[in-house]
Formats: structure tokens, sequence, C-alpha cells
């Protein structure tokens, strides 16, 4: 018999590497094929939606994290400029030469903050390479590590915008993909329905042997995921705040 796997507690990145896996299992090692034909092609149709819909998802999160990033290297450009204007406002700082120098660079590169993202990406890289041979002035008036991190944010930036464009460029759907809530409400009760025929069959003793190695091969997946549920719940439970009985009785 397969075990049952409270399914709803995996999330949806665990959900569908379980039902990948169960999908190569029974392409593996399902017997009695002309029972399972038409549950098996409604699972692999679920797997690709739910696939499209966590490409969607990604997708999603992806725009928002390369946005923040986005604002953020405004934000730290915005930083360097001003942190060098702060200096050049008193001309007898001992700093004034060299974030003289420093910004004559930075403003003849221009101000990044009004271009299109794939310009200033290519602005800061420019940017960064005119300020590495004033390393040396940078560090002297402070400002090294807010070119390191407008530098870093940049690159973050760039890797971000190029994972959004394939991301985009994989998908290329005719239509809108179902969320993977959705998804996963239509390929359940495919799952179960398999696995209520598997069991049923291996209630027969003609049919026992020939469903082993593939009731092992399901056993030992779900397993796998009991475990992972359960080390979560485990976790989660050490991270939970405790309350001494005395702040309770308090509230």
């Amino acid at each position: 018999m397969i075990n049952t796997l409270y399914i709803v507690r995996l999330r949806n990145a665990e959900y569908f590497q379980f039902m990948s896996s169960v999908r190569d299992i029974f392409a593996k090692l399902c017997v009695d094929r002309e029972y399972f034909g038409s549950l098996n092609d409604e699972l692999v149709e679920h797997l690709n939606a739910a696939e499209a819909a966590m490409a969607l998802e990604k997708k999603s999160e992806k725009i928002r994290e390369k946005n923040e990033m986005d604002r953020y290297r405004d934000r730290l450009h915005s930083k360097l400029f001003n942190y060098l204007k702060s200096i050049l406002y008193d001309e007898r700082d001992d700093r004034f030469d060299d974030a003289q120098a420093v910004m004559k660079v930075v403003k003849e590169a221009g101000n990044p903050t009004k271009l299109a993202e794939n310009a200033e990406s290519a602005l800061l890289t420019a940017l960064g390479n005119k300020l590495e041979p004033l390393r040396n002035r940078l560090q002297v008036i402070g400002a090294q590590e807010i070119v390191d991190d407008l530098m870093e944010a940049n690159r973050q930036f760039i890797v971000l915008e190029t994972e959004c464009r394939e991301i985009i460029a994989a998908q290329k759907l005719s239509n809108v993909p179902l969320s993977m809530a959705a998804v996963r409400k239509q390929a359940d009760p495919v799952y179960r329905a398999i696995v209520n025929v598997i069991n049923g069959f291996c209630n027969i003793p003609s049919k026992k042997e020939a469903y082993r190695e593939l009731v092992i091969e399901m056993n030992v997946l779900v397993a796998r995921y009991e475990a992972m549920i359960a080390n979560r719940k485990r976790e989660k439970k050490v991270k939970e705040p405790v309350l001494c009985e005395t702040c309770s009785n308090a509230v």
C-alpha cells in the first residue's frame, strides 16, 4: 500500500518536485497502463500548468527584486553625490582636493537616475571603471565603501534583469496560466485517484507482486517528504517564543 502524504502541507516548490517525482516513478514502473493512461496524462497536464504558474510567480518576484535593486542603486548614487557635495561646501576641509577630483568624474559621467535601466547599468559600470584609478583618493575622503556598495548593487541589478528576461523569454505562453493554488486543486484529486487505484490492485493477490517495486519507491518518496514536513514543524516550534507563567498570567 502507498502511504498517505498530506500534500496540502507542501509548499509550492516542494509540491511541484514531489509530483514530478511521482510522474517519473509511474513512467518507469507503472504496470497495467491501460488503467492509468488517462490519469497519468491528466497528471502530466497539471504538472505543465504548475510549471507555468510557478514561472509566472517567479517572474513576479524577480521583477520585484529587480525594481527594488534599481531603487537601491539610485539611492547609493545620490548618497555618493551628496557625500562629495558635503565635503566641497568647505574649501578648508583637508579632503577638499580629493573630493573635487572624484566629483569631477561623477559629474562628467552624468546622472544615471534619469536614464533607462540598461543605459543606467552601462553608465554605472563605466563610472566604476573611471573611479578605479582614484581608489586612494576615495579612501582618503571615506567614500570608497559607498562606491563599492554602488558597484555591487549595479552588478546585482544586471543579474536580476538578465534572469527576468530569461524567464519571460522561456514562458511565451499564449494565455495566462492558472495560479499554483488553482492547479493544486485540480491535480490533487488526480494524484489521489492514481494512489487509490494502485492500493486497490495491491489487495489483489495476483497483482501484489507486480506493484511491489512501485509501492516501495513511492513510500520512500512519501517518507522523505513527511520527514521534511516534520523537520519544518520542529524548527518552527523551537523558534516560537515561550512565555513564562507570570507573563501568561499578566496577559
